[in-house]
């Protein structure tokens, strides 16, 4: 009994090293808080109210720009128009 307990304590011990020191060298856990989660999703719908906001203000400046200022295509075709009537008018 003597030399079992010669042989099994200094196993256990060395198990129980071998052990503890996997567990504290091991890599911890890579997932995300809360906190962090939460600030990513404070992150991305910031960001999505942001190109909401930049979203409308463009379409707002196109309304208000379509109602100032003519057509380009209008602009164009009064001036192509011009050369043409200059050339009737000669005749």
């Amino acid at each position: 009994m003597g030399e079992l307990l010669l042989v099994l304590l200094p196993a256990i011990v060395l198990v129980a090293l071998i052990w503890g020191l996997a567990t504290a060298l091991s890599p911890r856990d890579t997932g995300l808080s809360e906190a962090e989660k939460y600030q990513r999703d404070l992150a991305e719908r910031s960001a999505q109210h942001y190109a909401a906001q930049v979203q409308a203000a463009t379409a707002a400046r196109a309304r208000l720009e379509s109602i100032t200022r003519p057509s380009q295509n209008t602009q164009a075709m009064h001036s192509d128009l011009a050369p043409a009537r200059k050339y009737t008018e000669r005749r």
